[in-house]
């Protein structure tokens, strides 16, 4: 993958005096990495990622089916080892593995030939609501020294006060029930 923050940052250690080696071991890529990028202008880079960009593609003639899948799917995100799986039963041998198809599907994505819906959560705020009237419910799983699991529930809810001839207020707080199996 070329990256220009990548060949940014070997530039930025070429000029401060670094070594190939140095620049190396201290972003933790490839020295093979380092050497082209040290050797390059910024013409020369740019002309390199345009030459990659466009280079053939191992999954082009699969292009079709990858949008058909995606289509039937209604365009949703897919887990890419289920799209790899769909073409290996349907083509048999693939020639290359699921990180080439994922950077395939990334290509597909950053050419718009390939549009995934974004997945809108609606969150919104809950109204507030008079003492009692609202309770958090929350479930639990503890595995005990004997080996049991305990499951719980935990309730909580505010404080409940009750109009009479007085007002009092029914304590209230966690409530642990478990079930032991």
């Amino acid at each position: 993958m070329i990256k220009e923050k990548m060949y940014e940052k070997v530039q930025l250690f070429k000029r401060r005096g670094y070594s190939r080696s140095e620049i190396s071991s201290d972003l933790e890529i490839n020295p093979k990495t380092v050497a082209k990028y040290y050797a390059m202008d910024g013409r020369k880079f740019k002309a390199y990622q345009r030459e990659h960009m466009f280079r053939d593609r191992v999954f082009e003639e699969y292009e079709k089916d990858i949008l058909e899948v995606y289509q039937m799917n209604e365009f949703s995100k897919l887990n890419m080892s289920a799209v790899y799986d769909y073409l290996e039963e349907k083509y048999g041998t693939l020639l290359g593995n699921e990180q080439t198809l994922r950077n395939y599907i990334g290509y597909l994505i950053t050419t718009d030939k390939l549009r995934l819906k974004e997945k809108i959560r609606l969150y919104t705020k809950v109204p507030e609501l008079p003492f009692g009237g609202q309770m958090q419910l929350n479930f639990g799983q503890h595995r005990c020294r004997s080996g049991f699991n305990s499951i719980y529930l935990l309730l909580s809810s505010q404080p409940v006060a009750i109009s009479t001839s007085f007002s009092r207020t029914i304590p209230s707080g966690p409530r642990r029930l478990s079930l032991i199996y």
